[in-house]
């Protein structure tokens, strides 16, 4: 399957220093997967060593046939992924 990189990825990941490879990795080995219920969206969030110590790191793709785009990767705030489970924006997969 082929993975495209958006836009907005790709200028987050330079903004926040991303490492290459990371989003493949949250992607393919993830600790949790949602579906983001207001956006349509998937997450795959994973805790993982970025920018210094371990941090949940939530990975935003769109998944068609023959695709998969991303588009967002962002560490999770305290408290941001379960209050998201909580008021069922994201619901697992």
């Amino acid at each position: 399957m082929e993975i495209i990189n958006s836009k907005h990825f790709l200028n987050r990941k330079k903004f926040r220093e991303i490492p290459n490879g990371l989003a493949e990795t949250i992607l393919n080995h993830a600790d949790e997967h949602y579906k983001d219920t207001q956006t349509g969206y998937s997450i795959a969030v994973k805790s993982t060593y970025f920018q210094g110590k371990i941090r949940e790191l939530a990975l935003t793709y769109e998944k068609t046939e023959n695709k998969i785009t991303i588009v967002t990767l962002h560490p999770l705030k305290k408290g941001q992924k379960e209050n998201r489970i909580k008021t069922k924006r994201w619901v697992k997969k």
